[in-house]
C-alpha cells in the first residue's frame, strides 16, 4: 500500500473511532481538519467499500493519458522542464489540446516523472556551520514588509528595517507606513546605533537600490547620500552577492521573526504606537528569550558586546531624500511597482540614470544626469502597476505652460496683446498648447521681430488662432516687404562709353533764327 493510501486508510479509521466516542460529523470534521461531507462519506462506507474506493482512485483514467508519450519524450530531453513549460508545449504541438487546469497538468507531469523515473534535477549546495564572530565585529541589516489590519478593519502595508548584532543577537527595528528612502534608512541607522550604544566594525547588506546605484563587474557604486553617511561614521560595508542570502542568515531570521512573532495578528493604529509596541516586544521577547542557536540571552550577551563597540561621535543629519533609478527604453522609471514618465528623449543608450528627490508631501522631482529638473509627479501607492504622467510628455515638460507663455510674450513689443493671444490659443487647443507655443517660439528666431510683431497684430485683429497660420502671415509680410524694397530702388543707366556722360551738346543762338525769319 502506498504512503498516500496508508494516510487515507488511517484517516478512515480515525473518523470511525471518533464516531464511536460519540462525536458528531461536524465535530469530527473540525477536530480532523477535513470537510464535513468527507466525514459523512467515510461513515457511510464499510472497510471493504472504502478499500475498493481508494483502489479505483489509483486506476482511474487520466484526462491527459493520450499525451503521456509526448510528455515523457519532452522530459527525457529536458529533465528540468517545469509543468508550466510542458503545458505550453502541449498547446503548441497539439492544436486540439483540451482546456484543462494548470494543476491537472502539474499532477500529470508528476505522475509521468514517477512512472518513468525522470526526477527533476536539484542543484545541491553544501553548507557548513559558521563560527561565531568576535564581539563588536558585525551588524546585519535587511528590509521587510508586512500587511497589517487597522483598527477600522482595513489592510495597511507596513515597511520595516531590521538590525542585529551578529555575535550577541541583540535586535532593533524601525517602522514606516511608506517605502524607505535613502534618507529614512540613514535615520534608521542612527536610531539603531543609538539603541546598541555603539558601532560595529562591519555592516552587512543586500544589494539594495537605496544603498547602491550599480554593480560594475564587482565594483559596487554606492548612492551619494549613503556614501557620505558611511564615510562620516567610518563604516566598513559588505554587500552580499545577488541570490546569495545565506551569507546573512541571521538577519533573514530576524525579519521572519518580526513578521510572525510581532506583527502578525496585531492591530495597526499608527507608527508611533507600533514603535512603542515593538520596543516593548524587543525588551520582553526578542532580546530577552534564550536564542535557539547560541543558547544565550541576547540582552545579556549585548551587555558584554557593547564594551567592544566603537563610540558614537557627533550626529549625522541627512539632506534631502534622494534615490536613483535607471530610465527604461520607453522613457519611464520604475518605482515601488509603478511607472513614472520622463520626457521623451531622456533615455540615451546604453544606459541612463536619473536622480529622484522625494519631498515630505509625497511628491517626487526627477533630475537628469546634468542635475536639471525634467519632471515632477505625485507618488502613488506601491504595487499598483500604474503609469503616471501624460502620454505626450515633451522635453520641455518641466516648464509650466504659464511660464512658457510669459517668457514668449516678453519677446514681443506689445506683451499684453501677445499674452492674451497665446491664452486664446490655449483655450482653443488645450491639448496642443505646448506644440503651438513651440512653433511661435521658432517663428521669433526665423523672422526678425518687426515681422513677428506685425504677424501677431494681424492674427489678433483678424482672430486667427493657429501658430501655423501665424507663420504664413509672417511669410506674406516678409514677401511684401521684399517687393516694396525692389520698387523703391533707383534704376541705374550704364553706357558702353563712360566718357559720353561728360559730353555737353552745343546750343543754337536765337539770333540765327531771327535772321532767317526776316
Amino acid at each position: 500500500m502506498r504512503k498516500k493510501q496508508t494516510q487515507k486508510w488511517i484517516m478512515y479509521h480515525e473518523v470511525h473511532k471518533q464516531q464511536r466516542e460519540g462525536l458528531k460529523p461536524t465535530q469530527i470534521a473540525r477536530e480532523l481538519g477535513i470537510d464535513r461531507r468527507t466525514v459523512k462519506k467515510y461513515l457511510s462506507m464499510s472497510e471493504d467499500e472504502y478499500l475498493t474506493f481508494i483502489d479505483n482512485q489509483l486506476i482511474r483514467n487520466k484526462v491527459l493519458a493520450p499525451y503521456e508519450n509526448f510528455v515523457r519524450t519532452r522530459l527525457e530531453h529536458c529533465a528540468d522542464a517545469s509543468a508550466a513549460q510542458i503545458h505550453d508545449w502541449l498547446k503548441e504541438h497539439h492544436s486540439d489540446f483540451i482546456d484543462v487546469d494548470s494543476k491537472t497538468v502539474f499532477n500529470f507531469v508528476l505522475y509521468v516523472r514517477g512512472k518513468f523515473g525522470i526526477p527533476k534535477p536539484f542543484n545541491h549546495r553544501d553548507y557548513e556551520k559558521v563560527s561565531e564572530l568576535p564581539y563588536g565585529q558585525q551588524t546585519q541589516v535587511d528590509f521587510g514588509v508586512q500587511n497589517m489590519t487597522t483598527d477600522e478593519g482595513k489592510r495597511k502595508k507596513i515597511y520595516f528595517i531590521c538590525f542585529v548584532l551578529s555575535r550577541s543577537r541583540q535586535k532593533y527595528n524601525v517602522y514606516s507606513d511608506r517605502p524607505f528612502t535613502t534618507a529614512k534608512a540613514i535615520d534608521a541607522h542612527e536610531e539603531a546605533i543609538e539603541f546598541f550604544g555603539g558601532i560595529t566594525e562591519y555592516f552587512v547588506y543586500d544589494q539594495d537600490s537605496l544603498f547602491l546605484v550599480d554593480e560594475n563587474k564587482g565594483d559596487l557604486i554606492m548612492t551619494e547620500e549613503f556614501r557620505k553617511y558611511a564615510a562620516y561614521r567610518g563604516l566598513k560595508l559588505h554587500f552580499c552577492r545577488k541570490s546569495d542570502p545565506q551569507t546573512k542568515g541571521k538577519i533573514e531570521n530576524v525579519v521572519k521573526y518580526t513578521k510572525y512573532n510581532f506583527m502578525r495578528g496585531r492591530v495597526f493604529i499608527d507608527i508611533p504606537t507600533l514603535k512603542g509596541q515593538s520596543y516593548a516586544w524587543l525588551m520582553r521577547t526578542a532580546n530577552a528569550k534564550v536564542h535557539s542557536t547560541t543558547k544565550k540571552v541576547p540582552h545579556k550577551e549585548w551587555l558584554i558586546e557593547k564594551e567592544f563597540l566603537k563610540p558614537i561621535v557627533g550626529s549625522f543629519t541627512s539632506g534631502p531624500t534622494y534615490c536613483t533609478r535607471d530610465v527604461r527604453k520607453d522613457n519611464v522609471i520604475s518605482m515601488n511597482g509603478n511607472f513614472y514618465r520622463v520626457p521623451r528623449g531622456t533615455y540615451k543608450p546604453p544606459k541612463t540614470t536619473v536622480r529622484i528627490e522625494i519631498s515630505d508631501d509625497n511628491q517626487m522631482t526627477i533630475y537628469n544626469e546634468s542635475n536639471k529638473m525634467i519632471a515632477t509627479h505625485p507618488i502613488y501607492p506601491p504595487g499598483q502597476g500604474q503609469t503616471i504622467g501624460r502620454s505626450n510628455y515633451r522635453m520641455e515638460v518641466s516648464i509650466r505652460v504659464e511660464q512658457f507663455i510669459d517668457e514668449l510674450s516678453s519677446l514681443f513689443d506689445d506683451q499684453e496683446q501677445a499674452k492674451a493671444y497665446f491664452q486664446r490659443i490655449r483655450e482653443d487647443k488645450p491639448r496642443y498648447i505646448r506644440d503651438q507655443l513651440q512653433i511661435i517660439k521658432k517663428l521669433t528666431s526665423d523672422f526678425n521681430m518687426e515681422i513677428a510683431n506685425q504677424a501677431l497684430m494681424f492674427c489678433a485683429e483678424n482672430k486667427i488662432y493657429r501658430a501655423t497660420d501665424m507663420i504664413s502671415v509672417a511669410k506674406s509680410i516678409q514677401t511684401r516687404q521684399s517687393q516694396d524694397d525692389t520698387i523703391k530702388q533707383p534704376i541705374e543707366i550704364k553706357t558702353i562709353n563712360q566718357k559720353a556722360q561728360k559730353i555737353i551738346p552745343e546750343k543754337s543762338n536765337i539770333s540765327d533764327y531771327q535772321s532767317l525769319m526776316n
